[in-house]
Parts: C-alpha cells; structure tokens; sequence
C-alpha cells in the first residue's frame, strides 16, 4: 500500500531532522570544512542523493542549523521577557540558555567554534556581528523598560555575561556551579520593578 501524503511528509522530516543532527555531531568534531557530504550522508545513515534532495549543499546543511538556534536565542528572549524586575529577566536568561546548552551541547560548541573560522561564515553569508547586534538591541530595549540605567552599555555587559557563563559551561561539564553563577550574575540587576511616575495633578 502506497504511503499517504502525510507519511511521506513526516518520512522527509525525520530524514532531515537526521542529517541536522549528524552534522552537529560531525561539525563539532572535525569541523564544518573537515567534514565531507560523504561522511555527513553516512553518519546519517543515508545516501548522498537522498541528503541532495533534502539539503542542495554541506553550507545548507549549516545554514539550517544557524537559523535553527537562532530561534532558541529568540524563544529565551520571550520567556525572560515576561519578568517585570531586570533581575528576573537576566535570571530567566540565564537558565534559559543553560537548558539550551544542555539539550544541544554539541551544537554550542560547533557555534563558539565558528567564531573563529570568519571565512566559513562569509561563505554562508552570514554576518555575525549583524546577528550580535540584533541581540544586542533587543536587550538594550528589554533593560531601558525594566528603567535599567545606561541600557545600551548594561545591554552588551549582559550579553557579554549570558556568552561567557555558557562557554564556561560548555566547556566544564559536570563540575560547573552553574546554579551560584546564575544567582551572583543576576544579582547586580535591580530586584524591582521600575517606578512610574505620577501625572501631573494626579492625586
């Protein structure tokens, strides 16, 4: 009986969702130009064709992936913004990208390498300092509403924060005290929420 619509829709999902996660293993290890389509295709247990119909080339592969984790940056950033005191907001942050390290540790270390490869990045068209100062923004207006002085300089103090604590992480597995790093790296932003100001004549 021939496969429906819909399981072959999730048949190409899975077989994507394997690729991606092949590549994060093998781009972690050897590195996304030490790794070859032959090695990616195998480690997923398919066919080079069958990764061509999924993927048109290796830097797609890790176009996915890039775009992939900037949707986690994205999902952390709602969750802490529901915290009304800068102070919830970093320590939500904080334990956001740790659960994010932890599900995906061999992709964080794969991202903190490719800082230091510029010319793969250029061949994928991506800017990483455009992509930084995106977050950079979002955290500037995030402090500025939580009444956070200098947001702007805070904001790039903050992100600096969250990025050392996770590579501290990523690299110490095991032996991080990650719970008392959160609290001190939090505890410098203010616990309350901003005052607001009374309209002119208002009782």
């Amino acid at each position: 009986m021939p496969r429906t619509a819909d399981a072959n829709s999730a048949l190409r999902e899975k077989t994507r969702e394997r690729v991606l996660q092949a590549a994060v293993r093998l781009f972690s290890r050897h590195g996304f130009d030490g790794t070859s389509v032959r090695a990616l295709a195998q480690e997923a247990g398919i066919a080079v064709g069958q990764l061509y119909a999924h993927f048109e080339s290796k830097e797609a592969v890790l176009v996915t992936l890039m775009q992939s984790s900037l949707g986690d940056v994205s999902r952390t950033l709602d969750d802490a913004d529901q915290e009304p005191t800068a102070r919830g907001f970093v320590t939500v942050m904080l334990e956001s990208a740790v659960t994010l390290v932890d599900a995906h540790r061999d992709f964080w270390r794969l991202g903190y390498g490719l800082r230091h490869q510029p010319e793969v990045l250029a061949r994928l068209g991506l800017s990483l300092g455009h992509l930084m100062e995106q977050t950079h923004q979002r955290l500037e207006q995030a402090l500025r509403r939580r009444g956070v002085r200098e947001p702007r300089t805070e904001a790039l103090l903050l992100f600096a924060t969250v990025d050392g604590i996770a590579q501290q992480y990523v690299q110490h597995e095991g032996d991080y005290p990650i719970a008392s790093v959160i609290r001190a790296a939090a505890s410098r932003w203010p616990a309350t929420p901003p005052s607001r100001k009374r309209k002119t004549g208002t009782p």
